[in-house]
């Protein structure tokens, strides 16, 4: 995360005190699992030291997977996270839809200064009319009901000029969303970019689930918030990166850490035969990792 982005969540958060922003945090917890918005501005507040610093790493590694166009339409955008992500992307305008109006607030006193137009809309996302050659849902489409999810997947493909973002927790409920979607777009005639290596019926099976994970930097006010003694925290998180154009993806990809071995690497691969484990023997070996991509 940006030192600036670090200095501008400390400053929202110094008119309350560290017993206050915990509470407040450990209160959000509960929150999303009965899938509740947030109700006041130290919530907010407290999801700005807590959530913001994992998506705004999820956003960063996801988005650098595909070239990004001109045009961007983030719905659900919360506190403007995505702004902070792009803030080096040779883009001309983001979209920013967020029905919650506190948080409109909060973002647009958060936000940096940048390159391209910044536009906020106070909405929901359910039927924008907004076009883009990119719209992105980031963490937002468990927030709907889940009848809603064909319908809002279908509104977002009629308005994108070509490519969808999804962005969903790493968790099994998670993933199935992602699954969901994806059938969906194919049906629909996307091409996908990202992660999967093939436009196939997805392998996955049993009690496995597709996701991967992205490592950000902790402040001091960050571990205290999540009560963590590591320097560093792995967000785990499940995606899909598809597009009108036509794609065909090459290659396969790393579902989970490879074991590496004296002399040889196992990795397990996401391949358009299905998931199978390959033995790495050369120099590359060394630096494989969960979620790379590997060209056969």
């Amino acid at each position: 995360m940006s030192p600036e982005l670090e200095e501008r969540i400390e400053v929202l958060c110094s008119p309350y005190t560290h017993k206050e922003l915990l509470k407040a945090s450990e209160d959000l917890t509960f929150r999303y699992h009965d899938k509740k918005s947030h109700d006041t501005e130290l919530h907010r507040v407290a999801y700005l030291a807590t959530r913001m610093p994992a998506t705004y790493a999820v956003l960063s590694k996801v988005l650098s997977e595909v070239p990004l166009p001109q045009t961007i339409l983030d719905c659900g955008a919360g506190p403007g996270t995505s702004a902070w992500a792009l803030l080096d992307a040779s883009i001309t305008s983001l979209t920013l839809i967020e029905k919650d109006l506190d948080f409109v607030k909060l973002g647009q006193k958060l936000a940096p200064t940048t390159p391209f137009n910044i536009t906020w809309k106070t909405q929901s996302f359910l039927a924008f009319k907004e076009r883009a050659e990119l719209v992105l849902f980031s963490y937002s489409l468990n927030e709907i009901p889940q009848e809603k999810l064909t319908e809002v997947i279908a509104h977002a493909h009629n308005q994108t000029e070509n490519l969808l973002v999804i962005i969903e927790p790493g968790t099994p409920e998670g993933f199935e969303r992602i699954r969901q979607i994806r059938a969906q777009l194919l049906s629909l005639g996307m091409s996908l970019h990202a992660p999967c290596p093939h436009h196939n019926e997805c392998p996955m099976s049993g009690s496995d689930w597709c996701h991967f994970s992205a490592r950000l930097s902790r402040t001091s006010l960050h571990r205290t918030l999540k009560k963590g003694s590591l320097g560093h925290e792995d967000e785990k998180y499940s995606y899909l990166i598809a597009s009108k154009a036509q794609h065909t993806p090459r290659g396969a990809r790393i579902l989970r850490h490879p074991i590496k071995k004296k002399g040889h690497t196992i990795a397990t691969l996401c391949t358009s035969e299905g998931v199978v484990q390959k033995t790495f023997t050369g120099k590359e070996r060394k630096k494989l990792k969960w979620g790379d991509w590997v060209i056969d």
